[in-house]
């Protein structure tokens, strides 16, 4: 598996399919991309306000933020594995209704991968960077491997890191460097509503749902293409 490989791969699914992808982008962060916008309208009105006394205006502030930590963990779940689902039998097959991929959904196993690589990157990172890099290599594919194998949680990790071995260097010159250019590109594409828009929480929930929906198909794609290679499907 060739890096070259991948991105050329990744491109040409994306343009083959950027329909579904960019439309299955806009159902799912559209409406996050308004709860991401209000929430720090929130926070900011709060800051601005704090009295440093717990009151009803505290308690909603916390459960804007717990809203919107849940549901973009959802809404991200949804993708990466709606985009798994779409290419289960081959890049190049025919993608299910979005009805189906809502229903076949592996949700609380997806979730749960995605709690734990949080925290297992996090603390990567802590101890000095490169733990995390390489703990984030190794178990990044478990969260395609949930959709595209039926596999259970730990199996799914356990399944990552066997399909890495060998290959953590490809995985790493992936998906790091699409992930740091989504985020470069996210902060741009956020800023060019500023420039027509007046109207804080209109601008702000269209720059973020706008850098969503044209990013965050890439990372998918990648990893699901990754994926079905490692493990001799992607032929």
């Amino acid at each position: 598996m060739r890096t070259r490989d991948i991105y050329v791969r990744t491109a040409r699914a994306f343009r083959a399919r950027a329909g579904f992808l960019l439309l299955l982008g806009a159902i799912v962060f559209i409406p996050l991309g308004f709860l991401s916008a209000l929430t720090d309208r929130i926070n900011e009105i709060h800051a601005e306000s704090a009295s440093g006394v717990f009151d009803l205006g505290t308690v909603g502030l916390i459960a804007a933020v717990v809203a919107q930590a849940v549901t973009t963990l959802l809404g991200e779940v949804f993708y990466a594995g709606a985009v798994g689902l779409r290419m289960r039998k081959g890049e190049h097959s025919r993608p299910p209704p979005l009805r189906e991929v809502a229903r076949r959904l592996s949700y609380g196993r997806l979730i749960a991968v995605d709690i734990l690589l949080s925290l297992i990157v996090a603390i990567g990172l802590v101890l000095l960077i490169v733990p995390g890099v390489v703990f984030f290599g190794w178990f990044a594919l478990a969260g395609p491997i949930v959709e595209l194998e039926g596999r259970g949680v730990r199996a799914s990790f356990a399944r990552s890191r066997q399909l890495v071995r060998g290959s953590l260097w490809t995985v790493l010159l992936v998906l790091v460097p699409i992930t740091l250019a989504s985020e470069a590109l996210a902060a741009a594409l956020f800023e060019l509503p500023h420039l027509v828009i007046h109207e804080p929480l209109i601008r702000d929930w269209v720059g973020e749902a706008l850098s969503n929906i044209l990013l965050s198909p890439f990372y998918a794609v990648a990893a699901v293409l990754m994926t079905l290679q490692l493990s001799g499907r992607g032929d």
